[in-house]
């Protein structure tokens, strides 16, 4: 088999790579109630057609039952996410969910993981805030927390994409006006590629700057658009994070009151200011996007 056949294969297993076919068109009676039927499962008792003898396959799948990896299997899940991101979270959102393992089941499983593979190693995969060497205590804390609970830490780190991602794809050809509740599922499942990606920092360093790469991948196989336009969305999906973010812990240590004491007022009014003009510029850009994608949606519409 050629290259070009092994590609056309296996971007069909991304688009769908889960093929559900009924066992037997036939009639069945049921071995628990004794009900004739036919499908794949009793309407009675939803027994599954199939289930008789036991078999050693019937053994196995017991075995994975009880550690929650039957017909949603937790590594198989996270090889979809590595290998087919934006069709997976497509398919969980969209209302196909046999696909996929509980998505906020499997970050808080992958965080656990993070955490027990960095105290048995010994290596220090830290997210990159928490590298930074700062004088203010409030900042400092909030480094040694997110260090601590990685599974959160991941969730607030991608939390701050979720209005930005719903408004600059918000009319993607594909998932047109996802919700908020949708856009929460989409950053849990990114926040789980993120942690697997600073797991495998451990093996190979700058693995994490796979990361924008992953949100191109996953942005354009969810919402469809063309790379050109799925890349520049995403760039400002990026330019908004860093705005909001610095905004965010520049107005917290304010509160804080880290800032107010080692500075006069005029200075921290000055801070204030600038951190108010980045998230109202983030406003903007993201409101710039919005209307950009909404006329390409009415020449859309209006084509066809």
């Amino acid at each position: 088999m050629g290259i070009r056949q092994l590609w056309a294969r296996f971007r069909a297993w991304q688009k769908d790579p889960v093929c559900f076919k009924i066992k037997d068109a036939g009639k069945h009676r049921c071995a628990n109630c004794g009900n004739g039927f036919e499908g794949n499962y009793c309407p009675v008792c939803r027994q599954d057609a199939g289930d008789g003898r036991i078999t050693w396959r019937w053994v196995y799948e017991c075995v994975m039952t009880v550690w929650g990896m039957d017909s949603r299997s937790l590594p198989h899940t996270l090889l979809q996410l590595l290998l087919r991101p934006g069709y997976l979270i497509g398919d969980y959102i969209s209302g196909r969910r046999q696909v996929s393992y509980t998505p906020v089941n499997m970050l808080f499983i992958v965080a656990l993981v993070y955490v027990v593979v960095k105290q048995l190693s010994g290596i220090a995969i830290e997210p990159a805030v928490a590298e930074v060497d700062t004088q203010y205590d409030f900042i400092n804390k909030s480094n040694d927390w997110l260090a601590a609970h990685p599974g959160w830490g991941a969730m607030f780190m991608t939390m701050i994409l979720i209005l930005p991602t719903r408004y600059l794809f918000r009319f993607a050809p594909r998932h047109t006006r996802h919700t908020l509740p949708e856009g929460i599922m989409i950053q849990v499942y990114m926040s789980t590629l993120m942690l697997i990606l600073l797991l495998f920092m451990w093996f190979f360093k700058y693995v994490v700057l796979l990361v924008p790469f992953y949100y191109v991948v996953a942005y354009r196989q969810l919402f469809g658009y063309s790379v050109w336009g799925t890349l520049w969305r995403t760039l400002l999906c990026v330019v908004v994070w860093v705005m909001v973010f610095f905004s965010i812990v520049v107005l917290m240590t304010l509160v804080n009151g880290d800032l107010a004491m080692e500075y006069n007022g005029d200075t921290v009014l000055a801070v204030f200011i600038i951190a108010t003009f980045l998230l109202f510029s983030a406003v903007a850009i993201t409101a710039i996007g919005y209307f950009i994608g909404r006329h390409g949606y009415k020449k859309r519409q209006a084509a066809g």
